[in-house]
């Protein structure tokens, strides 16, 4: 990896001048750091994560309803700083805003963890308020921090490597992930997922956050901005967008699928806590093996969707990703050790989907409106995303209280929530994308055998099975 870091400076280096260089290279190295360190600060602040939903549900006993309205937050903030980011712009540039936004974020952090060992375990009346309060303002201080760095970054990154180094950083964080994750679960495995466990883990990752803000102080220091050109008007640009009508199916599609994927998708590790007896270790075990499962498909799944197009590969990985809950339905305490499998099997198809919703994205905005049309597809898809915890909460807790066997509700929401994905599946297929390949053809794609295999990572088996061997002849 480093060798490849090296060889994308070098090409950089040959159209540089030697200050300009060697400023910009230092900079892309800070970026990297920050990347990586802020790894674990990423991942813990969506409360949908199993870790955060052990805090809520197993530490605090929220109930499902107001659980699922934590979840909501970060949504919330997502459309709530379309609003707040221009006001804060008239005042002060990105880099400020990024930068106190990120030191606050660390502020709150090490207050919840301190405030961890005096809030009532068995009171959630209490804790309830306090956890929607925090983390409404994680929430919204990390949305607020996401575009200002968005923005800032543009302004010194050079596009021309963009890409490819982007996608070497984005790497980089996935493997810190990974890391992070094994390091709960030893953690948590070794503790006996105490409270002081979780404690310990959110103090490492807001020393490592400390450590990515501090890389980020030193990249401001040298690096001269490169300027854009000033926008079209908001009237102008929604014309624009209105005229894009493939971009509008899309934006509706992506509101139904993010109402689909999170009225439960939050509430799967509250299911395998609760109803399965899992511990936060065992959990741990299933998210990694689900990211490990994304990182080995993702090469296929990308030569798939540059050979038959995004929307036919991203029907067929939401009609792959829904087919497990079928087996959800039937789980108890005693089949849970099928869950190994299905979160495998939810990596591979989750991997083929995200690929092919940002590709597609890229290739349905305007280029002219390009900042209102992910305004508005961020703004839409949040505000019906954040609406579906807080109805299956509500829901879920509504049908407990009426005396409903908890197994029973939740295997009732497993089938029902199948619909709403289905719908969305049928929208995507229905937006114009050019030469983009049936679904039957990507069906009949990944029916090939080598195929097949490297979507599951065995490509080392099928080409041991499937290529003939060369016999030597003997003479």
């Amino acid at each position: 990896m480093y060798r490849r870091f090296s060889v994308l400076i070098f090409t950089l280096n040959a159209t540089s001048a030697h200050s300009g260089r060697s400023t910009l290279r230092q900079a892309l190295r800070l970026c990297l750091i920050d990347g990586v360190a802020s790894s674990p600060m990423s991942y813990l602040w969506l409360p949908g994560n199993f870790i955060i939903a052990a805090l809520l549900s197993e530490y605090f006993h929220l109930s499902e309803a107001a659980y699922g309205l934590v979840v909501s937050l970060p949504f919330w903030a997502n459309f709530l700083q379309i609003f707040l980011i221009p006001v804060l712009e008239r005042h002060f540039p990105a880099r400020t805003i990024n930068l106190a936004a990120a030191w606050l974020n660390v502020i709150g952090w090490l207050g919840l963890t301190l405030i961890l060992s005096w809030l009532p375990r068995d009171r959630p009346a209490v804790s309830t308020p306090v956890f929607i309060g925090v983390f409404f303002s994680f929430s919204l201080l990390a949305s607020i921090t996401g575009v200002a760095w968005n923005a800032w970054t543009q302004e010194w990154s050079p596009e021309r490597i963009r890409g490819k180094y982007f996608g070497y950083r984005n790497g980089l964080i996935q493997a810190a992930t990974v890391l992070f994750l094994l390091l709960v679960w030893a953690v948590f495995g070794l503790y006996q997922g105490s409270l002081l466990a979780m404690q310990g883990i959110f103090v490492a990752a807001v020393v490592l956050r400390i450590w990515s803000i501090i890389a980020q102080h030193r990249l401001h220091l040298g690096v001269t901005t490169l300027g854009a050109a000033p926008p079209r008007s908001w009237r102008e640009q929604g014309r624009i967008i209105w005229r894009t009508r493939s971009l509008i199916v899309f934006i509706a599609f992506g509101a139904v699928w993010g109402f689909a994927y999170n009225s439960l998708g939050p509430f799967y590790p509250v299911f395998m806590y609760k109803q399965l007896g899992l511990s936060l270790a065992q959990v741990c075990l299933l998210i990694i093996l689900n990211t490990i499962g994304a990182a080995v498909t993702m090469p296929t799944w990308g030569r798939l969707l540059d050979r038959l197009g995004n929307k036919s590969v991203m029907a067929a990985a939401i009609l792959l990703w829904q087919a497990q809950y079928l087996v959800w339905i039937f789980l108890d305490r005693g089949n849970a050790w099928l869950l190994y499998g299905l979160w495998i099997w939810n990596g591979f198809t989750w991997a083929g989907f995200t690929l092919g919703q940002f590709n597609m994205l890229l290739k349905l905005i305007p280029p002219e409106a390009k900042t209102t049309a992910i305004g508005l597809t961020t703004a839409v898809t949040s505000v019906v995303t954040a609406v579906a915890p807080v109805l299956s909460g509500a829901a879920i807790t509504w049908a407990m209280q009426r005396g409903f066997d908890p197994m029973t509700v939740y295997r009732s929401a497993f089938v029902i929530q199948i619909a709403p994905a289905l719908l969305s599946c049928l929208m995507l297929l229905r937006v114009q994308e050019p030469k983009a390949s049936s679904l039957s053809a990507v069906f009949g794609a990944m029916r090939n055998v080598r195929t097949l295999g490297a979507m599951l990572g065995l490509t080392f088996i099928a080409n041991y099975v499937f290529v003939k061997p060369v016999r030597k002849i003997s003479r």
